[in-house]
């Protein structure tokens, strides 16, 4: 039986789902939280197996609650459940170590299957995500020292200096426009939208030098 704690802030989500999610007979649902405030006291201890989780949840949210619930000695496995469309923004959760994202358009059966898949150990990628992948050769189980080209390291180096697109440009000897295309090129791999995100992921795997 699967032990599943669910987290979103609209009770009719969270209503919904133990209405549709009792037909299957492999899950049980264990709990449910509006909030983000003290989720991982409530994880903590392998007392689920998997946590349907919403990413925009009063009192934190974004990849950082997915990094924290996985530093917890038994973590559950995360399933992301969201409005948020299937592309870019699944890569940083994945990275977090999420195991699944799903926009809330998609079937209960396949948030079911999603549910049972990860509860295995496995991940859960729908066809949105995986040709989004695929289009953009990413590849989520590089080590993060891996993920970048050294160009493109070189250019999250000098970001973190706080240098500007023109800096890095005169720096590195090529135009200013090939230096934004590394920064795409760079989000695009991380699945984040700013600059800020980009360092802070280099920080946090000790990429800075």
């Amino acid at each position: 039986m699967i032990r599943l704690f669910i987290a979103d802030d609209h009770e009719i989500v969270r209503k919904g789902l133990r209405q549709l999610l009792a037909e299957d007979p492999g899950i049980e649902i264990c709990g449910e939280s509006e909030t983000a405030v003290g989720l991982e006291k409530l994880c903590a201890g392998g007392r689920w197996d998997v946590l349907v989780l919403d990413i925009n949840l009063p009192g934190g949210g974004g990849p950082g609650i997915v990094r924290r619930l996985m530093d917890l000695p038994s973590p559950p496995a995360v399933v992301i459940y969201t409005m948020y469309p299937e592309d870019s923004h699944a890569i940083a959760y994945f990275r977090a170590g999420a195991r699944a994202f799903l926009n809330k358009r998609r079937s209960i059966k396949e948030l079911a299957d999603a549910i049972h898949m990860v509860s295995r150990g496995q991940r859960y990628v729908t066809p949105g995500i995986s040709q989004y992948l695929f289009e953009h050769d990413i590849g989520l189980d590089k080590e993060p020292g891996l993920i970048f080209s050294p160009r493109e390291l070189q250019v999250v180096r000098a970001l973190a200096e706080g240098l500007r697109a023109t800096d890095i440009a005169d720096k590195l000897g090529v135009s200013a426009s090939t230096i934004n295309t590394f920064v795409q090129r760079i989000k695009e791999k991380l699945g984040v939208r700013s600059v800020v995100e980009v360092v802070d992921f280099a920080r946090d795997n000790e990429l800075l030098g």
